[in-house]
Order: C-alpha cells, then structure tokens, then sequence
C-alpha cells in the first residue's frame, strides 16, 4: 500500500466531511445571529455578537475557499472558530447559552484532524474550562444578569434554547454520520488497497518462482553442457585415430560419417548457446532477403533425411512462392522442428508442409513419435527445458525458433497427444515485397 497514496485519500474524505458540517454551521451562525439580534432589546448589545459576526464571516470565507486551502489549515481554523464560539458563549451566558456544546466538534475535529495527542489536549482542555467557569459563576464571579428580570422566562429565550440545541444537535448528528462514512471509505479503501497487495505479491511471487526454475536451469544447463560438448568431442578424437588405422575403404567411409555427425552435431550445439546468448541481449538481427520457400525446404529435407529412420515414413510439400525475411533464420527454424519430429519418432511418419493460409506462410510438421504430456507441452518452448533429458541437446532449439518466430512477426504453436505424436505449427506473414 503507498503510503502517499492513503494519505491522499483520507484527506479528500475528510475535506468532503468538513465541507458538509460547513453548511451547517453557517445556517446554525446565520440563525444564532438572527435570534442575537432579537434579544437586543432585553440584553442589548453584547460583545459576544460582534464575536458571532466575525466568526460567521470567517466560516462563510472557509467555505469560500475551501479549494485553495489545504486540509490541516482548515481543520485549523475550524477548530478555533468552534473553541471560540463555545468560550464567548459561556463566558457571556455561562451555562445558559449552550456554548459549551461548541466542545463537541471541535474534539470530534481535533482527533480527526490532528493527531491523537492534540484531541486528547482539547477535549480535556474543553473539560477544564467548564468546571473553571461553573465554579466562577457559581461564586459569583461571572454571572449573567439581562436587562430585564422576565428575560429568563420569555419566549425568547426558551425558543432561543430549543433552537440552538436542536440545530447544534444535528450539526453533532451530521459530523459523526459523516465521520462513520470517513472511516468506512477509509477502510474500503484500505481493503482494496490490500486486495492490490495482495495480487502484486502473487505475481511477485510468480515471477521469483520463475527466476528461481531459470536460475536451477541454466545451473543444470552448465552442468550438462561439458557432458554434450565432451561426449561428440571424444567421439571426434577416436574415430579420428581409428580413421588412421583402418584398413578398408569401407570402414574409412563409415568412421568419417560418424565425425561428420557429431561435429555437425556440435557444431549446431554451439551455434544455440551463440543464438541464445545474441537473443538475451537483444543483438541478433534478421538479414532480409528475398527467397523461394520451396528452396529453402528442399534444402531443410536433404539436412534430416540421413537422419531418417527406416521405419519412418517421409513426406514434405511447399508452395513455390516468394518471401521476404531472413532466409536461414527461417530455415534454421523449420530445420529445428524437422529435425525433433525425427529424433523423437522410431516409427510411423512424420509430415513437412510448407504453405500459404489466409496472408501467412504455415510450416507444419506432423509426426506419429512418443508425444508431450500436457505438463511438458506448457514447458515446451522454455529455455534449457527437455522433455527427454537422455536425448542429446542443449534444451534450447525450441525456445530459440520461438525467439526468432516472434521476431519474424509470426509464432510457433504445439499440438500434442501423449503417445500419439505431436504437431508444430511455426506461421510467418506473406511478404513478397
């Protein structure tokens, strides 16, 4: 929760609190003058209604400026306003005039205001004053005689009475409805405020699980990396040696075969980390160039095809039309998933299409091999991730083909039945220009 935030909020509650008692206050002044006026004949003219007019004067310039003004100030000036109408009141009538009923709001103001300290020194401070003046009335001290001995039990007067209590009451009713609704926005606003808490810190959440499974794969990454660099390596070395040995044409062929597999093999191994590390630092770039897409899959078949099982069935089809991109990029990626179809189907077939759909170019390939587990298919195009980890290979083929699909404007997409096979759907848009 900002802090900045809440503060904000509270304020704007309580500004709307004060401005609603403002009104109020103004036609309980506005009243309470209008009655001052007509207890002049029996009292005459008081000091404490030159001190209703000023205070009334000061709580319409308030209202009036209540939008240039900011909210401690006003709370301020509220504040001694409703002190000061409550002591001239009880210093001109004592316990008559119901000034002291001016103490209600501003303690109610002081706490909500100010802080706890400064409403806690008000309202006992408001106490004080009370029995101070009571006693000095009492006594004699002050006291209170109109002009005329009836006064006390004129219509006026009683009329005057009920009046001001009544309207005193509701402005007490109003502060403190208005207080409950301060508090319960308050609180809504604080529920909501922890509601969006509590969502950022499942995503936050999310996202260090996520930093954490990445981190636990490229440890396991670099683990495994000396095992697939090492295992071609040694292969290399010894069929190298044995090369030098062999003493028929036939197996001279057969062993260089088998260096030229496993150096293409890490050859392609290399060139991933080299691609994974351009795309983490946003450096790989696409060359645009106009091609054939037929070329660039007969050019992919001839690469798999040594690869193919016998048990295999092979088909591939593509629409001899133009585009425009990166034309080893794109084959690099339709190679990618060939390249998977076969290293994951023993038996069965597996399909190449390369066509035009509705504005893009659809490569699809199709095969009857083991298949991804819904689990698997979710994970499938993560970096380091391998649903086999026995089959040789970075775990990063996929994630890269997908890097460069988006790249592309395009994407890749799996469907896949455990045990049924799997199919790849890698689109591009046409461009031919």
């Amino acid at each position: 929760m900002e802090p900045n935030s809440l503060k904000s909020k509270l304020n704007e509650i309580k500004d709307s609190v004060l401005n609603r008692v403002l009104i109020v206050i103004m036609f309980v002044m506005v009243l309470g003058i209008t009655f001052s006026l007509l207890r002049i004949p029996q009292t005459g003219f008081l000091f404490t209604y030159g001190v209703q007019l000023f205070l009334a004067l000061v709580i319409a310039s308030l209202y009036i400026f209540r939008n240039k003004l900011s909210s401690n100030l006003k709370g301020a000036i509220f504040l001694s306003v409703m002190l000061i109408l409550a002591l001239s009141g009880l210093l001109s009538f004592g316990l008559y005039g119901f000034g002291y009923t001016y103490f209600i709001p501003a303690s109610a103001v002081a706490f909500i205001y100010f802080k706890r300290r400064t409403g806690w020194a008000v309202t006992l401070s408001s106490l004080f004053v009370l029995v101070v003046i009571a006693v000095f009335f009492n006594r004699g001290i002050l006291y209170f005689s109109p002009q005329k001995p009836d006064y006390m039990e004129s219509v006026s007067m009683w009329l005057n009475m009920i009046i001001t209590v009544t309207l005193i009451a509701s402005v007490i009713t109003m502060f403190w409805s208005n207080l409950f609704s301060l508090l319960s926005n308050t609180l809504t606003h604080i529920n909501h405020q922890q509601e969006d808490m509590m969502r950022m810190n499942e995503q936050l959440t999310l996202a260090r699980d996520k930093a954490l499974e990445s981190d636990r794969l490229k440890s396991a990454f670099l683990a495994n990396i000396s095992h697939e660099i090492r295992t071609p390596l040694n292969i290399i070395i010894g069929f190298s040696d044995m090369l030098s040995q062999a003493e028929t044409q036939v197996e001279k062929e057969e062993y260089t075969q088998v260096i030229k597999n496993n150096s293409a093999m890490m050859l392609k191994m290399v060139n991933d980390i080299v691609d994974f590390s351009k795309i983490e630092t946003n450096s790989l770039a696409l060359n645009q160039t106009k091609f054939k897409v037929a070329d660039v899959i007969r050019e992919v078949e001839k690469k798999v095809l040594w690869k193919k099982p016998e048990s295999v069935e092979w088909t591939c089809k593509a629409e001899n039309r133009e585009l425009v991109t990166d034309k080893d990029r794109f084959g690099q990626v339709v190679l990618n998933l060939a390249d998977n179809a076969l290293k994951f189907t023993s038996e069965g077939r597996v399909e190449l299409s390369c066509l035009a759909e509705g504005g893009k170019i659809v490569c699809k390939v199709a095969d009857t091999g083991i298949g991804i587990s819904g689990d698997d298919e979710s994970r499938i195009f993560e970096r380091f991730y391998k649903v086999d980890t026995f089959v040789p290979g970075a775990g990063l083929g996929l994630s890269i083909s997908k890097s460069i699909a988006n790249m592309m404007g395009g994407d890749i997409h799996v469907y896949s039945e455990q045990g049924k096979g799997s199919v790849f759907e890698f689109w591009i848009p046409c461009n031919s220009n």
